[in-house]
């Protein structure tokens, strides 16, 4: 058990929209990563398999919300002529059983998506609630504690897991490489 540390909590998180800070304006539900998978079924095999198409995924969405109008932000999400580029950097915090000490490590999840869907809020006295942006990403990396953990980009066949492109051979065979 040499090394275990434990427990963590994201500490502190920040949304960047095109490279612009939102500070306590913004929060952000991160795609789920599924796998696409196709069932077989016949002669040979007793029963029902589920096997993953290796590198390819689910549509990667999410939700961008914010807790009051932000006249930028506005301007920038309606846009959908392009993919905006969102970074969202965290701090975690855990704690150390060897050292007793709290300590902290990055995180990092970087996309590139395009706008769905914008829910404007029910206008409420003294309420500050904002807007609330469904988005698709097209390209999503995951950095945590300076360790590149995913990156997807489905239109240049990466599925890099641990830095290793699980669709390499495929890029290969359709003369991508």
């Amino acid at each position: 058990m040499a090394g275990v540390k434990k427990p963590n909590i994201l500490k502190d998180a920040n949304v960047y929209i095109e490279g612009k800070d939102f500070l306590g304006k913004a929060e952000i539900e991160l795609p789920k990563v599924a796998q696409q998978t196709v069932e077989h079924s016949g002669m040979g095999i007793s029963g029902k398999l589920e096997l993953p198409v290796v590198g390819h995924t689910e549509k990667l969405e999410g939700k961008l919300k914010f807790t009051s109008f932000d006249s930028e932000a506005l301007k920038v999400l309606y846009d959908s002529s392009k993919a905006h580029h969102l970074d969202v950097r965290g701090s975690v915090q855990r704690y150390n059983p060897q050292t007793g000490a709290m300590e902290e490590f990055p995180v990092q999840v970087v996309m590139r998506a395009f706008v769905k869907e914008a829910d404007l809020p029910t206008f409420k006295q003294a309420q500050g609630e904002g807007p609330e942006f469904s988005y698709s990403a097209v390209y999503f990396k995951l950095v945590v504690d300076g360790e590149e953990v995913i990156e997807i980009d489905p239109m240049n066949y990466i599925y890099k897991v641990n830095g290793q492109n699980l669709l390499e051979q495929t890029r290969a065979n359709l003369g991508m490489s």
